[in-house]
């Protein structure tokens, strides 16, 4: 696994060694970081964005099929197949963005969080808005004698890595079935959470902020190139 990240681990040094040379604070670089990933996965984000609306679109025709042979699951798979030929729907056309994203995410916890990355021991001297060092955690907070000026920007922190998540899966999600998996999948995010470096938690707050805007202005524009006349929309 570790030869599989190198390759990414060593892009994402660069690019916050970049960044910090002109703006001098890892924090502010991290997010940098964050904004290029994003920019980088627009185009598949877009698709991802397509997909979902084209499920949502569909889901009440589904639900049907659903419904008809609920008994019979060998005929309903085919028929589901063919209902997703016939309109061009790809059920997985949501996943590639995600995937593309874990080894991101895998490859940024091993910059972060490894004494062993060349930029550990400038992270850890590091302090971001209230955070001591951007590689401890808030699980480390707890086991120290820091007190509570230690713990409320790591809690803050967890906070709103919570709340964007819940808003992005909101956002995001094409199926009842899905809302009723958010709260345990928040919950199960936030166990994780507490052990990562601050650093990658930051990464992630900001990136889930930004997924939300993004999925916001892309519906926007959809429905906007949608709304055009017949004659203007190419």
């Amino acid at each position: 696994m570790s030869q599989i990240l190198k390759p990414i681990v060593d892009v994402l040094l660069q690019v916050l060694i970049f960044f910090n040379r002109y703006v001098q604070s890892w924090g502010w670089s991290i997010i940098a970081l964050t904004v290029v990933v994003k920019i980088v996965l627009l185009p598949l984000a877009i698709k991802q964005t397509k997909a979902m609306e084209s499920m949502k679109k569909w889901q009440p025709e589904m639900k049907k099929l659903q419904e008809k042979y609920k008994n019979d699951k060998e005929k309903l798979g085919q028929e589901m197949m063919k209902f997703y030929g016939e309109n061009k729907i790809n059920p997985f056309g949501g996943c590639l963005p995600l995937l593309l994203q874990m080894p991101i995410f895998f490859a940024l916890f091993r910059l972060l969080g490894y004494k062993t990355s060349p930029i550990f021991n400038e992270l850890s001297k590091s302090k971001f808005l209230g955070l001591s060092s951007l590689t401890g955690s808030l699980r480390s907070c707890l086991g120290s004698e820091a007190g509570i000026g230690c713990l409320i920007p790591f809690i803050v922190l967890l906070l709103l890595m919570l709340i964007s998540q819940y808003g992005m899966q909101k956002m995001m999600s094409t199926d009842p079935q899905q809302d009723k998996m958010m709260i345990p999948m928040i919950i199960f995010m936030a166990v994780i959470a507490v052990g990562l470096p601050a650093g990658v938690l930051l990464y992630w707050v900001i990136f889930n902020i930004l997924s939300v805007g993004q999925h916001y202005l892309i519906i926007k524009l959809m429905t906007a190139k949608d709304s055009l006349p017949v004659g203007k929309n190419s």
